[in-house]
């Protein structure tokens, strides 16, 4: 729970930080170290990820799992990937306060709330490795809405005249590109997660794995024409916008939606 608890104040720190440096953006004033967040924000993906270690071995031993617990270690995947980006990508300074708030928030009740139960089967190699799958996939496609989410600000904005152009603010053709880079490799993890997942439904055909399988079957077909679109068709705009939503709530609901009913 400590360890817990000192993320969350870390990720809290980190939003303290950088929120000057994303309202100062528009003046350009980029000269503020980004030292001090960086070492915060690791402290506080460092701490998260130790506070999953228990998870990790209840994986293992094949123990269930809470909602939560499960948002939490998909939630310190997105944070950590996220950050990582930051040495890549630029533009992830406007999508950072949206991870660690959900990190913050999957924290908070996965530590002090409790939820319901998620059953896990009996593990072996091939479902930790579908498991892993599963886990990526959703990651990279949760940060990958994000990305829509800041390409719609960013157009939205700059159209009403709410932002200036300066150095911090990233330039639209470059938030998209990123976010077609992500949306290929979402696609591509998540075909994958199907593939394996396959064995395991053909194993224990059971409504909840079918509902999973189903859901994330149209999830992936959605991404697909996303990604098809784009490639052959030139799509952009809010016909993107519209499938990458879509498609973040049918895998959403594959993977949690059996358990809120």
């Amino acid at each position: 729970m400590w360890f817990a608890l000192f993320s969350i104040i870390f990720y809290i720190l980190s939003l303290l930080l950088i929120a000057p440096f994303l309202m100062n953006s528009s003046e350009g004033k980029l000269s503020q170290s980004k030292i001090p967040f960086f070492l915060t924000a690791l402290a506080a993906i460092v701490l998260h990820a130790v506070s999953t270690f228990p998870l990790l071995e209840d994986l293992a031993s094949g123990q269930s799992f809470t909602l939560m617990q499960i948002a939490s270690l998909m939630s310190v995947i997105i944070a950590a990937l996220a950050t990582l980006s930051m040495f890549l990508v630029s533009t992830m300074w406007f999508v950072l306060p949206i991870v660690y708030a959900f990190s913050i928030i999957s924290l908070i009740f996965a530590t002090f709330l409790s939820s319901h139960i998620i059953q896990m089967l009996n593990q072996n190699t091939l479902m930790l490795f579908h498991i892993g799958l599963l886990l990526f996939s959703y990651a990279v496609c949760f940060i990958a809405t994000l990305y829509v989410i800041q390409l719609v600000w960013l157009d939205r904005n700059l159209k009403k005249r709410k932002i200036q152009f300066s150095p911090a603010t990233p330039p639209l053709m470059a938030v998209e590109r990123h976010f077609f880079c992500l949306f290929a490799m979402g696609e591509g993890l998540l075909t994958l997660t199907l593939i394996s997942g396959t064995y395991h439904v053909l194993q224990a055909v059971t409504p909840e794995n079918l509902h999973k399988a189903i859901f994330s079957f149209l999830a992936w077909i959605s991404f697909g024409i996303a990604c098809f679109g784009h490639w052959r068709l030139g799509w952009r705009g809010k016909r993107m916008i519209i499938y990458a939503i879509s498609g973040i709530i049918l895998l959403t609901i594959g993977y949690f939606g059996s358990r809120l009913i």
